[in-house]
């Protein structure tokens, strides 16, 4: 009897999956999460990059370093990100790479992989724009 379970083959696939399954997932949620970070920066990039564009060139609703602000979390959630915690600057007459006279804008968001369930991830992600401002 013993020679006979020990020589069965019934239930090896199942057995083979629960060892390779968790591994399997896990990738699979790390490439996930990976995706969404990626977006997540880019989309905050794009804000960022609006944000200093409308305040440089005094377009109406950014008059003011807090009215870009406020520009800029209105329009986060039309790129599908919240900005809610985020930290967004606002600031004129910046230099940007040299160059006087700019608008630049730096938002810090913070960001948590997969809930917070991969202790080495980024604990926040960051973006900054510069743009010519008019004189």
């Amino acid at each position: 009897m013993i020679r006979a379970f020990l020589r069965s083959r019934r239930g090896a696939s199942a057995v083979e999956f629960a060892l390779v399954a968790p591994v399997l997932l896990a990738f699979i949620l790390l490439l996930i999460e990976g995706g969404r970070m990626l977006w997540t920066q880019q989309a905050l990039q794009e804000v960022a990059s609006a944000t200093a564009r409308c305040l440089a060139l005094g377009a109406e609703g950014c008059e003011t370093p807090a009215a870009a602000a406020q520009f800029a979390r209105a329009r986060g959630p039309a790129r599908g990100i919240s900005l809610v915690g985020a930290t967004i600057t606002p600031r004129l007459n910046q230099t940007c790479n040299g160059t006087a006279g700019m608008a630049q804008v730096a938002i810090v968001l913070p960001f948590q992989v997969a809930g917070g369930l991969l202790p080495g991830g980024p604990s926040e992600l960051d973006a900054s724009a510069c743009y010519p401002a008019l004189s």
